[in-house]
């Protein structure tokens, strides 16, 4: 009697509602949940953001890509300025171009997220060439949802996260674009590779780290498909080392020119690591894998939580690895035998699908074996080598369209990896997280990156000013952030401890430093000591007696009647 009593306009809703669930393939409703957990991990994102770029600004490693631009616009180099082990030209010829715009902070500062974001889509549309839309869409949510440890490298104002990583991504789908050529106008089909040569010459000037991750898996993948007999994949490998081919000179002249402008780089190192240093980095990376793909929980707070998605994760990562190295290795060795018999007939969604798969497990392999064969492992290492996301979802992903089992299990994967980068996203795991360094059982290693400077910026900046120093030097950890997050209202510069006649001295920094930031003035200056700050912990000697002096925390800062500019050595 009671159902007497429902309207009849929701009686017809809820038959419409039924007769909806009974149309919608199962498959689809099961796909809801790690999509509704991604579409949950986009609010935490948004929401965190705010706080993620302010940590990120409170690295100089980062907030030098902002002071440097800044200072060049404004005052010129005055000399040779030292940018780094990179060039990374493009970031810096945009930050010149728009340092005088009004909202030029926020545009360097979001450029790197919109870059990311942009990644993510081009490695999901390029899936989505060679599987179908889901397949795509979930492959651009698996680098999306990325770990705080992954976001913190791939939003961060370093030429990696602005030209490697998204260089990378657009070499696979630049593949996939000449794969299919069908119907393509003529001109489109000679003018773009040696467009896309020029442009890729001047990526590689910027950071060379993409030859490794991008350009020779790309021109091998061109070779590969030279072997067929097919008219079509001769094409492709044609255009591809045209490309290639054109961006050797590009590169050249684009990092010659900008020598002769002043723009100087620290050469990287040509010395390849000891054959006894492989088990190290293969460390290394199994370490830096396990932050980059949220493995890292189970070492963090004690909890079932995060106990359980760490080991989930880290299963989830084993797995994908095992699972790129299987696939890349039969589709390799499928195309090459098709190749060198003649038998392949160049379909081109099939050739598509190979030259992904080829391009993609030849970026992992290719960054693996330079990372094992480089001498740079210090500091954020997992930067070098994290594509691997990148390969790692651009392959996976394809196999949601396949009959078997696993596409469940990549469902069932990717819903836990999207909750496990919400819990640590939201337990604010980037500005401080552990690492499982210790070995000793029960026992962990938190790295904070955030310097205490920061808890006391506002402080010192008033101090400061309020002796009449607004310029000042300090350790390299603590001179570019400081400026760049107080907006400069107190510029410092970095400086390092080094010998001199009369016992200790401090000198200019050797990295990501404009000549102009030393050059001496009538005016008062501060020094800032960080006890916590490897380059400049103490107060050095043959300073003079300062007129102020205050304590914040670890930090101290001396206040100078002259510019400290005039007792640098050399």
């Amino acid at each position: 009697m009671a159902l007497a009593y429902v309207p009849e306009s929701v009686t017809r809703a809820t038959g419409r509602s039924s007769a909806w669930l009974r149309g919608v393939d199962r498959s689809t409703l099961v796909w809801l949940i790690p999509f509704c957990l991604a579409g949950a991990y986009v609010v935490v994102f948004l929401a965190q953001l705010p706080h993620n770029l302010w940590v990120i600004g409170w690295n100089s490693d980062y907030a030098s890509d902002f002071t440097i631009p800044t200072s060049v616009a404004q005052a010129g180099t005055g000399g040779n300025t030292v940018l780094g082990t990179a060039g990374g030209y493009l970031p810096l010829w945009l930050g010149l171009l728009t340092a005088k715009l009004p909202l030029h902070r926020e545009l360097w500062e979001l450029a790197p997220t919109g870059l990311f974001i942009a990644t993510a889509a081009t490695v999901g549309w390029s899936v989505a060439q060679v599987a179908d839309r889901r397949a795509g869409m979930l492959a651009a949510l698996l680098i999306l949802a990325a770990s705080p440890r992954a976001l913190y490298i791939f939003i961060a104002p370093i030429p990696h996260s602005m030209i490697v990583y998204p260089g990378t991504a657009l070499l696979g789908a630049y593949l996939l674009w000449l794969a299919r050529g069908d119907g393509r106008r003529r001109w489109a089909a000679f003018a773009l590779p040696p467009l896309a040569g020029v442009l890729l010459g001047v990526c590689i000037a910027s950071d060379f780290l993409l030859v490794a991750t991008g350009v020779i898996p790309f021109a091998l993948t061109a070779a590969l498909a030279g072997l067929q007999r097919a008219r079509r994949p001769r094409l492709i490998a044609a255009s591809a080392l045209t490309s290639t081919v054109v961006a050797i000179p590009v590169a050249k002249l684009t990092s010659t020119t900008m020598g002769s402008l002043g723009f100087a780089t620290l050469p990287p190192s040509s010395e390849t690591a000891a054959l006894s240093t492989l088990p190290r980095h293969a460390e290394l990376i199994w370490e830096g894998l396990r932050g980059l793909l949220n493995a890292y929980l189970k070492d963090t707070t004690p909890s079932v939580l995060n106990n359980g998605l760490g080991v989930a994760c880290e299963v989830l990562m084993v797995t994908g690895l095992m699972t790129l190295l299987l696939v890349g290795v039969c589709a390799t060795a499928r195309f090459t035998w098709s190749g060198l018999h003649r038998r392949g007939r160049g379909d081109s969604p099939q050739l598509a699908r190979s030259l992904h798969i080829i391009y993609w497990s030849g970026s992992a392999a290719c960054t693996c074996v330079s990372f094992a064969l480089s001498t740079r492992t210090e500091y954020v290492h997992e930067a070098y080598y994290a594509t691997l996301v990148l390969s790692l979802a651009a392959v996976v992903a394809l196999l949601t369209r396949s009959r078997s089992r696993a596409r469940w299990l990549i469902c069932a994967g990717a819903s836990i990896f999207f909750a496990a980068s919400i819990v640590g996203l939201a337990s604010d795991y980037m500005e401080s997280y552990t690492l499982p360094i210790a070995r000793t059982p029960g026992s962990t290693s938190t790295r904070t990156y955030v310097s205490p400077v920061a808890h006391y910026a506002d402080q010192i900046a008033a101090f400061a000013r309020s002796n009449d120093a607004a310029v000042g030097f300090a350790g390299y950890g603590d001179a570019s952030d400081f400026t760049w997050m107080s907006h400069e209202q107190v510029t410092v510069r970095p400086v390092r401890v080094c010998g001199a006649a009369e016992g200790v001295g401090i000198c200019p920094f050797f990295i990501a430093t404009v000549p102009a930031w030393y050059i001496p003035a009538q005016r008062r200056t501060f020094l800032l000591v960080d006890s916590t700050e490897g380059y400049l912990p103490a107060l050095p000697g043959g300073l003079g007696k300062p007129i102020a002096a205050r304590r914040f925390g670890a930090v101290q800062v001396y206040v100078y009647p002259y510019d400290l500019a005039s007792r640098l050595e050399p």
